[in-house]
C-alpha cells in the first residue's frame, strides 16, 4: 500500500499546478445581438469574460440576412455568409475559442459570381427593404443554427451555451421551438427531438418574450416597417394578434411592414403558429427541458420598462412562476434596454453553472476549465455548481481547484445517483481530491459563497484520470471445453508480488466467455510487474510462467491456451487442441487427490444437481463424468505448482 499511496501522491502534486488564468469554459458561449445592433454591443462584457475564458481573434460569424431583397423573402436565398471581405480578407473563418458572437449588421457586394461581405454596413438591397440587422427572426435563427453547427465542430463541445439580448433572445428560442412535419425546424440534429438542439443552457436580457409593441427606442434608431418590428408586436394596429409570437395568419399583417411572410418561405398565405401563449410558450412548439433558462429582466429608472420592452414582458411565466416550471430562472436589473449587454455582473449570474446534477455540465480530463462562484435569485448566496465525467474505465479520478479570492468553500465527487462519494472543505491556494472508483458516471460539485467573491473573480478546475491497470485473459478449463465452446463460467485472479514472499497486491473477478476471455481491471494495484494467479471453483491453481508488466491506461493480454510454457511450470494438459487449467481440484487445497474424488462421488451417488464445485463438466449434474476426469488427474498425481 505504501507503494500505491506514493504513486497517487505523485500525480496529485503534478497536478496541483492549476492557477487562476484564462481557461475553457465548460460549453463554448454564443453571443447573439438583438435589433439593429451587431455583435459590438457585447464588447465590455465577452472582455471581462475573456480574463476568464480563452478568447479567438476568429470568434464571430457575420451574416447577410437581407441579400436578395425584393428578390424573394426566402430565408435560404436571403440569408448569406460571404467568406471574404470587401478587401479580399477571410473574416468568415472561426477557430477554436470558448466565446462566440454572431454579427448580423452586415451587408455585400450583390456580386453571386464572387460575393464579399460589407462589415458593420446597413445598406439595403432596394427601396422598403428590411436592414440586415433588422430582418426576421426567422432568417436569424436559420443564420443561428449554422453558427451552432460550426462552432461544434471547430471546437469538437458536445453542446452550447447561448446568450441573447432583445430580439437576438427570440432567435435562440425560434431555433429552440420551431417545429415543422413533426420534427425541429432548425437543429443540428432534428432526427434527435431530445437533445438534437445541442444548447445546454440560455440567457436573455431585454427580450420580449411576450412581445413589444414600442416603436421607438432612445438613442437607437430603428425601421419600424422592417420584418423584426412586424414578429414583435403583441398586437398589429388592427387589434389583431401579432402573428410571429402570439399566432395569426399572415393574410392578417397589417400592411404597413415591408412584407407579410414571416416563416420567409417565399409566400404570405401561411397560418403561423405563434412562440408564445399567455404568459408562457405554446405548448404545440414546446421550449425543450433538458437545459435551463435564465430571464435577465430590467426595471429602468421604476418605470416597469427598460424603454423598449415592458419589464413584465421580458419573462415567460405560469402563475408568476418562471417557465418552463422547474427549468427557467430570473434575474433583475435597473438598466435600460442600450446598457444591458455590458452589464457584464447581471450576465456572468446568468451563465451560472448548473445548480442540479440532472444539468450538470459534461466536461474532460486534462483540460483546465474556468467558472464563477455567483449569488443566486432572491439573494441566496450560497453557489453550488455540477459538473459530470465519465471515465471508461476504473481508477483514480483527481479533481484540483485554485480559487483564489473567488469564493470556493468545498468541493466533493459523487456517485451517478448522487450519493457524496468524497468531499472536502477548499484550502486556498490550491486544492485536491480523488476518489478510486469503478468505470461509470461520476459528479463533481464545487460550492462557494458569494458573499467571498463580490470583485466575481473566477476560479479553475482541472479533473484528472488514472486508468486502473487491466487484464484481457484467455483461460481454458479442462472440464468446461468441448474443442468447440467453453461453458462460461466465473475465474479469480490475483496479482501477486514479483518476488518472494508474492505477496497479493490486488484481485479481480471476471465471467469468461464462450471462448474463455474475458477482461479485468485491478483498482488498487499500481502499474508494475506481477504473476498472476487463477482461481476457478474446481479448476486447480495456475500461475503464469513469468512475471507481466501493466501500465495505467493499457491492457495487458495473457493467452494461456497457445502454449503449455504459459503456465508457471508448464501445468496445463492438451484437450481438444487447446492448452487449459487442470480440472477436479473440488476442495481447493491444491492438488487433485482421493479428497476429490471422495466429494465427486458423494454428489454423483446423491444425483446432485446445480451450480456445485464437484460438477467438472458444467452441465450442472454429477456424475461418472466428472468422476472419471477427476480420477485421471488424480492418478497423474496433479497438483499446483507455485514459484
Amino acid at each position: 500500500m505504501k507503494i500505491t499511496f506514493t504513486f497517487f501522491l505523485v500525480i496529485l502534486l503534478s497536478m496541483m499546478t492549476v492557477d487562476s488564468k484564462s481557461a475553457d469554459s465548460p460549453y463554448p458561449v454564443i453571443f447573439v445581438h438583438g435589433l439593429n445592433s451587431d455583435d459590438q454591443t457585447w464588447n465590455t462584457t465577452i472582455t471581462q469574460l475573456s480574463q476568464a475564458w480563452n478568447l479567438s481573434s476568429s470568434h464571430t460569424l457575420h451574416a447577410v440576412l437581407n441579400a436578395r431583397g425584393g428578390d424573394t423573402t426566402s430565408f435560404t436565398s436571403d440569408v448569406l455568409i460571404p467568406l471574404r471581405d470587401a478587401s479580399g480578407n477571410i473574416v468568415n473563418s472561426l477557430s477554436m475559442s470558448s466565446i462566440y458572437s454572431v454579427n448580423f449588421g452586415n451587408f455585400w457586394n450583390r456580386n453571386p459570381s464572387d460575393p464579399r461581405i460589407l462589415l458593420y454596413n446597413n445598406s439595403l438591397p432596394g427601396s422598403s427593404q428590411s436592414p440586415s440587422n433588422q430582418s426576421a427572426i426567422t432568417k436569424q435563427a436559420f443564420a443561428l443554427s449554422i453558427m451552432i453547427d460550426s462552432v461544434l465542430r471547430i471546437t469538437g463541445a458536445s453542446k452550447v451555451i447561448l446568450i441573447g439580448h432583445s430580439m437576438g433572445g427570440l432567435a435562440i428560442r425560434e431555433y429552440l421551438q420551431r417545429r415543422e412535419g413533426g420534427l425541429p425546424k432548425w437543429w443540428i440534429d432534428p432526427l434527435d427531438t431530445i437533445s438534437g438542439h445541442k444548447v445546454a443552457k440560455v440567457v436573455t436580457t431585454g427580450t420580449p418574450h411576450l412581445g413589444t409593441n414600442v416603436t421607438s427606442i432612445p438613442i437607437l434608431t430603428i425601421d419600424n416597417n422592417s420584418e423584426a418590428m412586424r414578429d414583435m408586436r403583441i398586437t398589429y394596429t388592427s387589434g389583431q394578434s401579432g402573428a410571429y409570437l402570439f399566432t395569426n395568419s399572415e393574410a392578417n399583417v397589417t400592411s404597413n411592414y415591408y412584407n407579410k411572410d414571416i416563416n420567409c418561405n417565399n409566400t404570405s398565405a401561411d397560418n403561423i403558429t405563434g412562440l408564445s401563449s399567455g404568459n408562457s410558450f405554446n405548448s404545440l412548439m414546446p421550449l425543450p427541458i433538458n437545459l435551463t433558462y435564465t430571464y435577465i429582466t430590467s426595471n429602468y429608472l421604476g418605470l416597469g420598462t427598460d424603454l423598449a420592452v415592458p419589464t413584465s414582458r421580458q419573462w415567460m411565466n405560469v402563475g408568476n412562476v418562471p417557465s418552463p416550471v422547474g427549468f427557467a430562472d430570473t434575474l433583475f436589473n435597473t438598466r435600460n434596454h442600450i446598457q444591458q449587454t455590458s452589464d457584464a455582473r447581471s450576465l456572468i449570474r446568468g451563465l451560472d453553472e448548473p445548480d442540479k446534477k440532472d444539468f450538470a455540465y459534461e466536461v474532460s480530463f486534462d483540460k483546465t476549465y474556468s467558472a464563477f462562484i455567483t449569488a443566486q435569485s432572491n439573494g441566496i448566496t450560497s453557489d453550488s455548481d455540477f459538473y459530470k465525467v465519465s471515465p471508461l474505465s476504473g481508477g483514480t479520478l483527481s479533481v484540483v481547484i485554485n480559487s483564489t479570492n473567488a469564493g470556493v468553500t468545498s468541493f466533493s465527487i459523487l456517485s451517478s445517483s448522487g450519493v457524496n462519494l468524497v468531499s472536502k472543505s477548499y484550502a486556498s491556494p490550491a486544492d485536491s481530491i480523488s476518489y478510486l472508483g469503478i468505470q461509470g458516471d461520476y459528479f463533481v460539485r464545487v460550492i462557494g459563497n458569494s458573499n467571498q467573491n463580490t470583485n466575481l473573480n473566477f476560479h479553475n478546475f482541472r479533473l484528472k484520470f488514472v486508468p486502473a491497470i487491466r487484464l484481457d485473459l484467455t483461460l481454458g478449463i479442462e472440464g468446461l471445453w468441448n474443442g468447440t465452446t467453453q461453458i462460461q463460467d466465473t475465474v479469480r485472479v490475483f496479482l501477486r508480488s514479483s518476488s518472494s514472499p508474492f505477496n497479493v497486491v490486488d484481485s479481480a473477478i471476471s465471467r469468461l466467455s464462450s471462448n474463455g476471455n474475458g477482461i479485468m481491471e485491478f483498482l488498487t494495484a499500481p502499474a508494475g510487474s506481477y504473476y498472476i494467479q487463477t482461481i476457478h471453483r474446481n479448476g486447480l491453481e495456475t500461475w503464469n510462467a513469468a512475471p507481466v508488466s501493466f501500465s495505467n491506461g493499457s491492457v495487458t493480454v495473457i493467452d494461456f491456451t497457445t502454449s503449455q510454457t504459459n503456465a508457471f511450470g508448464n501445468n496445463l494438459v492438451l484437450r481438444f487442441g487447446e492448452w487449459c487449467i487442470f480440472s477436479g481440484d473440488a476442495n481447493g487445497d491444491g492438488a487433485i487427490d482421493a479428497t476429490d474424488l471422495a466429494l465427486i462421488d458423494n454428489d454423483a451417488s446423491g444425483f446432485a444437481t446445480g451450480y456445485l464445485r464437484t460438477d467438472l463438466d458444467g452441465n450442472e449434474f454429477v456424475d461418472g463424468t466428472d468422476y472419471v476426469l477427476a480420477d485421471n488427474n488424480a492418478s497423474n498425481f496433479v497438483s499446483v505448482i507455485r514459484p
